[in-house]
């Protein structure tokens, strides 16, 4: 069963990095107010940044790096998700009346891009794609 899920990971990486993409817009521009209540625990929001970017970061790597991995590869698909990161916050904080470009969100997107990227590394360690 675990050997499916891989292999449908693998199989459909490029297509899952693509709708995350879109979701990750998607969530960037709706006014959150009524669709998450208001938690204490004041850091979620960045949790939240930070799982969506190793999420997003994880699927692009998988999706362009896995057949072959050179280096540079993978730099310029962190650089790339970097960018999209950064040109959400900047359209937030000029485009939407409810939201704000916040220098923190564009920290911890990416501590997820990094986090996507061990974890990467982890995973193509593991299936001896890497030496």
């Amino acid at each position: 069963m675990l050997k499916r899920i891989v292999n449908l990971l693998e199989d459909k990486s490029l297509f899952i990095a693509i709708v995350l993409t879109f979701l990750i817009a998607y969530l960037s521009f709706i006014p959150l107010n009524n669709l998450i209540p208001k938690f204490e625990f004041g850091y979620f929001d960045k949790i939240a940044h930070i799982i969506s970017y190793a999420s997003l970061s994880f699927s692009w790597f998988l999706a362009v790096c896995l057949k072959k991995v050179p280096i540079i590869k993978i730099i310029l698909t962190a650089i790339c998700i970097s960018f999209y990161g950064i040109i959400i916050e900047v359209v937030q904080g000029n485009y939407t009346p409810s939201r704000e470009a916040d220098i923190y969100d564009v920290l911890a997107n990416t501590i997820g891009i990094i986090i996507g990227l061990g974890i990467f590394i982890l995973w193509i360690q593991k299936r001896k794609l890497l030496k």
